[in-house]
């Protein structure tokens, strides 16, 4: 089963279902991690826009009515994706077949349960005891066979590191349900606002996905092998999204029933802010942390590696802003939303927990699924079930919303803590390593949110002042809990504060402009650098090196570029540029190899040509360069090293002379490894048998 391939796709399609370049995947990682926090800044500034704004405009009820028309799409979706998306992400083989394969069986599954979230809309109605939650679910049903059609295009887009999503399509989306809610709400449209908002921001997120994905379905074949093998990887998922989706249907579900549909509207508004950090933390590391432990699961170093600074990183930012949230987060929601919402500022007290829940629990589960382990995941399944239900059947009635936030915070430590758990197994880590991190950054966070706490309880009193006096004294809260716990840090992990302070700088540098359109998506790789330390030293190469002098001040090795020097046959002095170079850097001399290996061919040849012939061109001519130039390389260089090296290899040169006038090629990206030996300046004399 596949569809028609349309004109002029096929080579995007091809380049969308390509595999990923793990060259410098570290920094290809802090670029996306950068660019996903960044916009994920912008979107969730949206929102909480939109969520003060509709907060100011509909009733709780009325926000409640949506949430239980809703409630049913909102776990079905689970099921239209069928952990498919993930299996195409993480696999490595038959990569065509595999999206059509996906494309076919979402699609169909969207469109199954659209039906079914149609025909059981009476039924939400009759539990939560109104027509309008009927009638909303039976309105909102399409939305799961339109997100169904974003699954390959936005999953090959992931699988690629391509960042154009998080950069265009939800900054995109997000502005589409704010501007369309808000708007329809102002107008008197009510919870149908809400509704057609949802719409709107659904047909945004669909065109841009497939717009930017370059890909269409035709290209491979349906497979029901294929299906079967990543169906066998995608089950434990579906399992996962399944206890997930469940927990936060239960919750909606018994609180909409036991405390009426206000009281669902508060739920739904004050786990929107408490989740803010916990949205962001899985965004991120879903997006970023999946794709890259999938591409770096066989090297163990890199993987260990990687998984301890994603656990630093995102452990160091969602503790204390859990931690906020139960010193201030009932004067907060109060002083920004009114009084009428007071009750969900008890849930956000209550749901503290729940972000650094989910950084445990994304870094474990994501380490786990990169590694194609997922079966693994099930025991965290089946402890996020367990604790769910029975927090939510002790808590809720007892302590009504505020319960509620306690049972998703007990419900997302307890998961989270064994996902990582097994996720440090799975990656190698030590578990002295991982305390290390945990609980220094615990302590910090526990300290100033007790202090703060009695700040604002004891003393500010925020939710009584005037909105402008109440903000002001927040702000001074959030000042004293960032004081406190930043120096705390400092004290109790000073390498993890180095960290943290380096990687807030890292974000605030201004990044290199990089190249537009489609070979923007994953960065070349950079070109290697070869140490003085690995060429080894051989005898008889006659090769003279122009004498050492002192670097100036202020000058940095580091930014300085490689230069070749090839002097003609009774040319004894440098050219005067080379000179004027050499006043500025210390040179260190540098002996060649004899064997002249090029990715294991001899004597200069390049891809098998031979007599310094490069892609069928005669005489050594390569992109108008003459005489054995390689992108304008002299002496058969290729990829701009020095003495020949390529890949590594030294001494690759081909039997081509310098070009009269042009005595040696100098290569300036600008582009140098931060461990790289200083500028080395060679003169070459073609008496050494070139």
């Amino acid at each position: 089963m596949s569809g028609p391939e349309q004109p002029g796709t096929a080579d995007r399609t091809a380049e969308a279902t390509a595999q990923p370049s793990v060259d410098k995947l570290s920094k290809t990682l802090q670029r996306g991690a950068k660019i996903s926090a960044i916009v994920l800044v912008v979107t969730q500034s949206i929102s909480l826009i939109q969520t003060l704004a509709v907060a100011r405009l509909l009733s709780p009820a009325e926000v409640g009515a949506f949430t239980a028309g809703s409630i049913l799409v909102n776990f079905l979706v689970t099921f239209s994706e069928g952990g498919l998306r993930a299996a195409l992400i993480q696999r490595e083989k038959d990569l065509e077949d595999a999206a059509d394969t996906v494309f076919w069986v979402t699609l169909v599954n969207g469109i199954v349960m659209s039906g079914i979230a149609f025909a059981v809309s009476p039924l939400i109605g009759a539990f939560f005891g109104g027509d309008v939650a009927g009638a909303v679910c039976a309105a909102t049903a399409a939305v799961l066979a339109i997100h169904a059609l974003t699954n390959v295009p936005d999953g090959l887009m992931q699988r690629r590191f391509n960042f154009k999503r998080r950069m265009i399509v939800n900054p995109s989306t997000a502005v589409t349900f704010a501007a369309t809610a808000i708007a329809l709400s102002a107008l008197g449209f009510g919870v149908w606002g809400l509704v057609i908002a949802l719409y709107a921001s659904q047909i945004v997120t669909l065109v841009l996905t497939w717009w930017l994905a370059g890909w269409w379905p035709g290209r491979g074949h349906f497979s029901f092998t294929v299906w079967r093998e990543m169906a066998r990887f995608a089950l434990p998922l579906i399992a996962s999204e399944f206890a997930q989706k469940g927990r936060e249907f239960a919750e909606a579900g018994l609180t909409g029933r036991v405390l009426g549909e206000a009281s669902l509207g508060m739920y739904r508004y004050g786990r929107r802010i408490a989740a803010l950090p916990g949205t962001a933390i899985i965004q991120i590391a879903s997006y970023v942390l999946f794709p890259a432990f999938s591409r770096i699961a066989k090297d163990a170093g890199r993987l260990r590696r990687g998984f301890l600074r994603a656990m630093t990183a995102l452990w160091v930012t969602s503790l204390p802003a859990g931690a906020l949230l139960v010193a201030i987060g009932e004067p907060l929601v109060v002083v920004a939303l009114g009084e009428q919402w007071r009750g969900a500022g008890l849930v956000l007290m209550g749901m503290a927990g729940y972000g650094p829940g989910m950084a445990l629990g994304s870094i474990g589960k994501e380490s786990i699924k990169g590694t194609g382990r997922s079966r693994l995941l099930n025991w965290v399944t089946g402890t996020s079930v367990v604790v769910s239900i029975t927090a939510l059947v002790i808590l809720l009635p007892t302590l009504g919303l505020l319960g509620v936030g306690m049972a998703a915070s007990a419900e997302a430590l307890c998961a989270g803590t064994l996902a990582i758990v097994i996720g440090m197994r799975v990656a190698g880590v030590r578990i002295g390593d991982a305390l290390k991190v945990l609980l220094p950054v615990l302590v910090a966070g526990v300290a100033a949110m007790g202090a703060t706490f009695v700040l604002e309880n004891g003393f500010f009193h925020s939710d009584e002042r005037s909105i402008v006096i109440g903000l002001g004294l927040l702000m001074v809260d959030v000042l004293v809990f960032l004081g406190i716990y930043l120096g705390l840090l400092r004290i109790l992990a000073p390498s993890v504060s180095r960290e943290l302070a380096s990687g807030v700088r890292s974000a605030l540098r201004r990044p290199k402009k990089r190249p537009t359109g489609s070979d923007a998506a994953v960065p070349e790789p950079e070109p290697e650098v070869v140490p003085t330390a690995a060429v080894p030293t051989a005898v008889g190469t006659p090769t003279e090196a122009i004498p050492s002098r002192p670097a100036a001040p202020g000058w940095n090795a580091l930014d300085a570029p490689t230069v070749l020097i090839a002097s003609g046959e009774g040319v004894e002095t440098a050219p005067p540029w080379a000179v004027a170079v050499t006043e500025r850097l210390a040179i260190t001399p540098v002996a060649p190899s004899t064997h002249g290996h090029t990715n294991g061919h001899t004597n200069g040849h390049t891809n098998g040509h031979t007599n310094g012939h490069t892609n069928g061109h005669a005489n050594g001519h390569t992109n108008g360069h003459t005489n054995g130039h390689t992108n304008g390389h002299t002496n058969g260089h290729t990829n701009g090293h020095t003495n020949g090296h390529t890949n590594g290899h030294t001494n690759g040169r081909g039997p081509g002379k310098a070009r009269p006038g042009h005595p040696a090629h100098a290569r300036r990206d600008g582009r140098h490894e931060r461990d790289a030996e200083p500028l080395q300046i060679v003169r070459r004399s073609r008496h050494d048998g070139s």
